[in-house]
């Protein structure tokens, strides 16, 4: 059966209608020309002059961690140590063997304080209880997590930090915690997953890269099982590309003695780029910085990995022709990375080595990453809250060439994305943050102006660039006869509207492989 689409304004074309056949755009022309091929047995979709862009592409977040994060205590909107404390107590009236939580922001408290041990111990110190700041990269714990997952006053880990006394850790210590807790069978990981997908789809996306195989412990072969089923059954709702961490060298070694590699698998789940997190967050004090934090003199930040490992991680990926694709926040480990990157990459950059998040960096690392054309993964959305932050945490100078969002896109392969559940995936206000360069939850702030996309680079940002980066731009990222048949359907023309109101839009309808998996 033909579905034909009609009466429609599509993006970069002066085309008003399409068809559509076994996932694929099979014609593209007038609303005459499209219904004379539909028969009566056929779909005729009236787009009633709705403006239609390909399906976006979220270009790097955590699929099963965002499906994860729906599905267990929300703590975004706290604005208090005891709005955070009347959630967990609600949450306990359920029952569950752990309390799970992420989301907090102490910046956002009148207070400035973050939840601590004695916080938890006050709700229950019988049933463990975990809470993650909103980037991810601290937790906290009662007395009783901390017990189940081993950790004493002696403990101490690599690439992390443990606080004991206030049950707060840092990066990799964290993994800890993440061995005790629940272990997800096949069936929770797929309710993850869709439930991940359907967050996604709301918001006109149908491609992710996706770092998932440490998401819910350390074993990597669970997730990657349950992606592979559900592309052989055809039942994902978006496209996948797979951004690989694993918890060690061993691991890494194994996954890639098994056969994979990048490119493995289809339309539907593919293993992408290796992904290594070498440092922390700028919200959380940890992403390692070549000088002191202005507003926290004791730290610099720290990076996660030792510089033999990392280069070891990155060289096996290169072997294996394998990209690396490395979370680097602070300027010191940008530094650290483009050491490695000299040695490793090629002229060209053919196996799309890159930086994920782009954010802390100086204008000579800028031109490094330009020359060696590096791919750049960047989150337009994080300028809402780190407009209000950056400068205050690193410094005039520093904060005037970070966020440099249309110097790399217009020098490297950049996309964009949302590294939701850090930020929801909302394409809609992550492309008006990239136009505007000013926060809407903080409207007195702003980054640098002179990085502002225009309305069409930065939808770009989320589309072309995107299937750039996953290497899919043959057969994606086009309304195009031939081309996979993903697209968002938008009540609003972000290219010229104003820019001030292009998040106010509505996605009401997204179709992926031909098939609507969302409508308003």
């Amino acid at each position: 059966m033909l579905r034909g689409f009609v009466h429609a304004r599509i993006w970069n074309s002066d085309a008003t209608a399409f068809l559509v056949e076994d996932g694929r755009f099979t014609k593209v022309g007038t609303d005459a020309e499209i219904q004379a091929e539909l028969a009566a047995a056929d779909e005729t979709v009236d787009l009633n002059g709705l403006y239609v862009y390909p399906g976006f592409a979220d270009s790097h977040l955590h699929l099963v961690g965002l499906g994860f994060y729906l599905s267990m205590l929300q703590l975004s909107g706290c604005r208090s140590v005891q709005d955070i404390q009347e959630l967990v107590k609600k949450r306990l009236e359920q029952k569950e063997p752990w309390v799970i939580g992420r989301g907090y922001n102490e910046d956002n408290f009148d207070s400035k304080r973050r939840p601590l041990k004695a916080d938890l111990d006050a709700v229950s110190i019988d049933v463990p209880i975990a809470l993650t700041r909103v980037d991810g990269h601290v937790m906290v714990c009662n007395s009783k997590a901390l017990e189940l997952a081993g950790i004493t006053e002696k403990t101490d880990i690599d690439g992390g930090a443990i606080d004991f006394e206030r049950g707060v850790l840092e990066e990799t210590a964290m993994n800890l915690v993440h061995k005790a807790w629940p272990k997800p069978d096949a069936d929770t990981i797929e309710k993850y997953i869709r439930t991940g997908m359907k967050e996604c789809n709301r918001y006109g996306i149908t491609s992710v890269g996706s770092d998932d195989f440490v998401t819910l412990n350390e074993d990597y072969r669970p997730i990657l099982a349950v992606f592979s089923r559900m592309a052989f059954q055809q039942s994902l709702t978006v496209r996948v590309n797979e951004q690989c961490e694993f918890a060690s060298l061993e691991d890494f070694r194994q996954f890639l003695e098994d056969g994979y590699t990048q490119d493995t698998g289809d339309d539907f789940f593919r293993i992408g780029p290796l992904k290594l997190v070498a440092d922390g967050t700028l919200g959380a004090h940890t992403a390692s910085l070549s000088v002191p934090y202005v507003d926290n003199q004791g730290t610099m930040g720290y990076e996660c990995y030792s510089t033999e490992d990392l280069n070891e991680y990155i060289r096996l990926a290169a072997y294996y022709n394998m990209a690396a694709i490395v979370h680097a926040i602070g300027d010191e480990t940008v530094d650290t990375v483009l050491d490695i990157f000299k040695d490793v990459v090629l002229p060209g950059n053919p196996l799309h080595h890159g930086f994920v998040h782009c954010q802390i960096t100086r204008p000579e690392q800028l031109q490094e990453m330009i020359r060696m054309q590096l791919n750049c993964y960047f989150q337009s959305l994080f300028i809402d809250y780190d407009a209000s932050i950056l400068e205050s945490r690193v410094g005039p100078e520093l904060a005037a060439s970070s966020y440099a969002f249309r110097t790399l896109f217009e020098g490297t392969d950049a996309s964009n994305g949302s590294d939701a559940p850090v930020e929801m995936p909302d394409v809609l206000k992550g492309i008006q943050l990239a136009v505007t360069r000013r926060s809407l939850s903080h409207p007195q702030a702003a980054m640098n102006p002179g990085e502002c996309l225009s309305p069409k680079q930065a939808l770009e940002s989320y589309t072309a660039a995107g299937y750039k980066a996953f290497d899919v731009q043959d057969r994606l990222g086009a309304i195009q006869e031939g081309y996979l048949a993903d697209f968002a359907v938008l009540d609003t023309d972000i290219e010229h509207c104003e820019p001030e109101t292009i998040a106010k839009g509505k996605v009401m309808m997204t179709v992926m492989n031909g098939e609507t998996v969302y409508e308003r």
